[in-house]
């Protein structure tokens, strides 16, 4: 997706781990009000990051969670939530273990 570019690879890691972190506590707040919609641009926001960095299993986990955030398919809210936390704590630690060998 990014054209062999290694630098700026780098650099999307690194913005990665700097950024804000995914907030369980948030996530459920949005997810918990009547109106989804923030809940949904809030995953959307960390599944596209995700996408970015073919950090495959998060961005699958965030699909799942924004498609019954957003009406799109039927689910189990927290669930889904719970497994996409999971896998962002997952792909954290890796990128930021690869990132302390660079």
């Amino acid at each position: 997706m990014l054209g062999g570019e290694k630098e700026l690879l780098i650099e999307l890691l690194k913005a990665f781990v700097s950024g804000e972190r995914l907030d369980g506590a948030k996530l459920e707040r949005l997810a918990s009000l009547p109106d989804r919609t923030e809940a949904a641009k809030y995953v959307h926001f960390y599944k596209g990051a995700a996408r970015q960095l073919a950090a495959q299993k998060l961005s699958a986990s965030g699909q799942a969670l924004e498609d019954v955030l957003r009406g799109r398919k039927a689910g189990d809210i927290a669930a889904l939530s719970k497994a996409f936390l999971a896998d962002y704590d997952e792909a954290f630690e890796a990128i930021e273990g690869s990132l302390a060998v660079l």
